[in-house]
């Protein structure tokens, strides 16, 4: 399993422990070990740039979750050891926070790597509405931007006012295009122009349109990938070199 998936998993552990205490069961009685072992891996998982959490979790969280056992004389004057298998109250605050921190820098790193892996000109017209939260908007000016660079190289060369998927068709046409992204004297550059006229129409058509004539809800995660989508268009169009 993933990084993502493990942090996750030490979420939900902690979520349970949590929720057992807030209901009023005694930590004494609260069982350590599934989140103990939930911890352990992620360590494991923790990059050089989390060292510091990672030394934490080894060395003073792992080691000090369980509660003590506890010692007491027994009738016949004789030190007996009574196994507790309760969580720490004390180091589980240290755990929230650890974990509040480990995911905090995470989300930034992701957030950094996903935006270095955008077209700079979707990351510049999307970045601030996606940071946002405005999900829809955001891929809604990623593909606006597409169908006006595409219309104004129509424009510029030709003299063509088309817009939509009309513009899409005549700039990526396999006959005769004004954004050829392969060889169309071969039969594998005809596939590839067509295939990429088709992917460029289905898009605007799919995602664009959309957009344009009513309120679209849309999430996290499904804005993410469709961000994907148009930063590959936009490189196509650099790779025609138009």
């Amino acid at each position: 399993m993933g990084f993502e998936y493990q942090l996750g998993a030490c979420q939900n552990a902690l979520h349970i422990v949590t929720n057992a205490i807030d209901s009023g069961i005694p930590c004494d009685r609260v069982n350590y070990k599934p989140l103990y072992d939930e911890l352990n891996k992620l360590t494991g998982m923790l990059p050089d740039t989390m060292a510091v959490f990672r030394n934490r979790l080894k060395t003073t969280i792992l080691p000090n979750l369980k509660l003590i056992d506890l010692q007491q004389m027994n009738q016949f004057g004789q030190m007996v050891v009574l196994p507790r298998n309760g969580i720490n109250p004390y180091v589980l605050g240290q755990v929230i926070a650890t974990l509040h921190y480990i995911t905090d820098m995470y989300s930034q790193n992701s957030a950094t790597e996903f935006w270095n892996s955008i077209h700079s000109q979707i990351a510049l017209a999307s970045k601030q509405l996606f940071e946002n939260g405005h999900y829809a908007e955001s891929v809604d000016a990623a593909f606006l931007e597409i169908t006006v660079r595409v219309k104004n190289i129509l424009r510029d060369l030709l003299g063509d006012d088309a817009d939509g998927t009309t513009a899409m068709q005549k700039a990526f046409s396999v006959n005769n295009p004004v954004i050829k992204v392969s060889d169309i004297t071969t039969r594998t550059g005809k596939d590839i122009q067509q295939g990429i006229m088709e992917l460029f129409t289905g898009s605007v058509r799919y995602i664009r349109n959309p957009q344009a004539h009513e309120k679209v809800s849309m999430d996290k995660i499904e804005a993410i990938r469709k961000l994907h989508l148009a930063s590959l268009l936009m490189s196509e169009i650099d790779k025609a070199g138009v």
